[in-house]
């Protein structure tokens, strides 16, 4: 009987111990989207996934990047966007992104939703192809794009000749200033220690149009200026937004052969 009695128990408290375990849910991914500027780490890889897929692998690092105007459902504006390690690319060939031949060493811009993985993994950017492919992601997402930057071949100067004068030619003394970026005021607040929100009053006091390149933000982000601030640089300047307007996607690589 005293035998029954502490089975009987034993059981009990395993059953007991087995309610009382927390119930494991998935992690769920956080994500953005961004607009990026990259540099190809690793020689890109073509696979089919086993929804049958076309995709396109390979690791970058980030060298700028900033919060695309349009975002995917359930955006997480805070998500921290990982500059120092590399970062996978997932280009959907079968869904519209074409190949843009690259190697490793290549430049490349992108768009895309960046997507924050569990501890031990690398973060992933994905969905870098056009909206509207037949069996191409259910979720509605932002259009994308995936393109090599092409260094430009400089222009060789031409200098035209001169008309023959009495006076003769004299050399020039000096050397002519460059123009000043428009950004130039709010980079020298930042090197003088102003806090974001005195930059962030001086860019809507000014209303000034900052055209801010790729390489313009990495010079930005270099010198601690926060995502938040060149966001709004990018934002300053805009006429209206008319409601239900979406701004224009970026260009999309063309298909290969």
């Amino acid at each position: 009987m005293c035998f029954r009695r502490l089975a009987g128990l034993a059981a009990f408290l395993a059953a007991s111990a087995l309610a009382q375990t927390p119930e494991v849910h998935p992690v769920k991914i956080r994500i953005v989207e961004i607009d990026a500027r990259a540099e190809v780490k690793t020689k890109p890889r073509r696979v089919v996934r086993e929804d049958g897929h076309k995709v396109l692998e390979f690791e970058v690092e980030l060298l700028a990047y900033f919060l695309a105007p349009e975002q995917p459902v359930g955006p997480d504006r805070t998500v921290p966007v990982e500059m120092k390690k590399r970062v996978r690319v997932v280009h959907d060939l079968s869904c519209g992104g074409g190949d843009p031949a690259l190697a490793v060493g290549d430049k490349v811009e992108l768009r895309g939703e960046y997507g924050m993985a569990p501890e031990g993994h690398s973060d992933v950017i994905r969905l870098t192809h056009p909206t509207g492919g037949e069996g191409c992601d259910d979720k509605a997402h932002p259009a994308g794009y995936l393109r090599k930057v092409v260094p430009a071949t400089p222009t060789p100067a031409v200098t035209p000749p001169r008309p023959a004068g009495i006076v003769p030619d004299q050399p020039y003394v000096g050397t002519p200033a460059a123009p000043q970026k428009a950004y130039a005021e709010i980079l020298r607040l930042k090197q003088e220690g102003a806090s974001d929100e005195k930059l962030l009053a001086t860019i809507r006091a000014e209303k000034k149009a900052y055209s801010l390149s790729l390489d313009d933000m990495q010079k930005l982000r270099a010198a601690g200026v926060s995502s938040a601030v060149i966001e709004a640089m990018l934002q300053s300047g805009r006429g209206p937004i008319t409601p239900g307007a979406k701004p224009a996607p970026g260009p999309t690589a063309t298909p290969s052969s």
